[in-house]
């Protein structure tokens, strides 16, 4: 469709979604709010572009996800006619976008461009885009890269693989305990440089499938601190990369956990029939032969997606299942080995709340509170937010004012949208009871405490 001609496409799709244009402009700013993308947009923006102007990126892909989510199927921003051709100023370099085939050159172009400040802004700023469920295809083996002279290239030795399993112990602790947005462009800096070298050096095939689930991994984290950061575009491209990743190292197992983190990603941000797919993409990858802990972690997601898909006796057969394979868990410790207890607990509060059972949901997050330790400031905060959250839906004010003030305590040390996001509920649930002493105690820390600006985070 060439620019200033009625747009047909869009006013097809409208038609077929039983539209006003008022409607998809308040759908669309929905999405771009659940993205912290503020937009504005309103029956007038839907009508210039009805006659042929084009939004900015990434407005035409929130349009596609809109349309797909009101008609159930995938809706691509180049249906809606509102898809810009050629290149744009506004639109960063995403490693789909590239002409070559290689993981790691795409790998090491998101990293280089995530790591630019010049380039970094639009990067952060794309919008998550509803694209087919991606499925395991076979192993396709890490390869030396070709036409280097080994002999002038250092090789790669078990030293460089301990070293980046190191680093992924401090990456997921770092984010653990500080929040996504907390040294999130180090990791990515220590991706393109020090990890896509090493890649490209020659190796035993063993070892270098060895580091290339080590990769996977950095990867793998970099897309989950982008999503608690709230650059979701970008985090869905950094799994989008990890997949890859997977696949050449013939990683099933890694492949099947990155499934699982992109459906949580789908479920926070409502796409909830893309979530349960991805969700059973990544129980159907890992196979009823993966270690129990796997299998819990797996199936406690799935779980999740059909109960928030008001699937209840489907949610809590996985959900038993889950416990189930979590008992007979014997895996060792690590971001990428083991489901810790606590995690297990919080993810049953949230399969119970989704149906409207929060009596129920109450004792799993309050034993998974319980059993948070004290540094865990991430995982501490969100679990006492959703505990003082449901505690308020039941009536239990002063029990949730307790809650929120741990909260609040977790707080300062985090960098992460995603507690920013707690922090202004808190102020919006407990603004009817300002009066009250408790309610009002918490109001007062609350706003001593005002979220960083999202393109601060680091």
């Amino acid at each position: 469709m060439a620019r200033g001609q009625p747009n047909s496409h869009l006013a097809a799709l409208l038609g077929e979604a039983r539209w006003s244009a008022a409607e998809l402009a308040r759908a669309v700013n929905g999405l771009g709010a659940a993205q912290d993308l503020p937009l504005r947009y309103d029956r007038t923006s839907v009508a210039h572009w009805l006659a042929g102007s084009r939004p900015r990126p990434p407005v035409p892909t929130l349009v596609a996800a809109a349309f797909s989510r009101r008609s159930g199927r995938l809706v691509t921003a180049e249906e809606t006619g509102l898809a810009q051709h050629g290149p744009s100023a506004d639109e960063p370099v995403l490693p789909h976008q590239s002409q070559r085939d290689d993981v790691l050159d795409r790998l090491a172009a998101l990293c280089r461009a995530d790591t630019d400040p010049a380039r970094r802004a639009p990067l952060a700023g794309s919008a998550y885009d509803l694209a087919a469920v991606p499925t395991w295809r076979g192993a396709h083996p890490a390869r030396p890269t070709p036409g280097r002279p080994p002999a002038l290239v250092p090789r790669a030795t078990a030293a460089d693989l301990r070293r980046t399993q190191w680093m992924v112990l401090v990456f997921a602790e770092l984010m653990e305990r500080h929040g996504g947005a907390h040294a999130r462009t180090a990791a990515a800096a220590y991706v393109a440089d020090d990890i896509g070298g090493l890649l490209t050096a020659p190796a035993p095939p063993a070892l270098r499938r060895e580091l290339f689930t080590g990769a996977g991994q950095l990867t793998h984290l970099l897309a989950r601190m982008s999503m608690d950061a709230g650059h979701q575009g970008l985090a869905q491209h950094y799994f989008t990369a990890s997949l890859g990743i997977a696949r050449e190292a013939g990683d099933r197992r890694l492949y099947a956990i990155t499934l699982r983190a992109m459906s949580l990603q789908a479920l926070h941000l409502g796409f909830v029939q893309h979530a349960r797919h991805l969700a059973d993409a990544a129980v159907e990858t890992a196979g009823p032969r993966a270690d129990p802990s796997t299998r819990a972690f797996l199936l406690s997601q799935r779980g999740l997606s059909h109960a928030h898909a008001r699937h209840r006796h489907e949610a809590v057969r996985d959900l038993t299942t889950a416990e189930t394979q979590h008992d007979r868990a014997t895996s060792p410790a690590g971001p990428f080995t083991s489901y810790p207890h606590p995690g297990l607990d919080y993810q049953r509060g949230r399969t119970l709340l989704a149906p409207g059972e929060p009596v129920q949901a109450l004792r799993a997050l309050d034993t998974a509170a319980g059993a948070r330790a004290d540094d865990r400031h991430r995982s501490g905060a969100l679990t006492r937010a959703r505990l003082a959250e449901t505690l308020l839906a039941l009536g239990r004010l002063e029990e949730s004012c307790v809650h929120w003030h741990v909260f609040l305590d977790h707080y300062p040390s985090l960098r992460s949208a995603t507690a920013d996001r707690a922090l202004r509920r808190l102020r919006t649930s407990l603004r009817g009871f300002r009066h009250q002493p408790h309610a009002a105690d918490v109001l007062r820390r609350a706003r001593s405490l005002t979220p960083r600006p999202r393109q601060q985070a680091r």
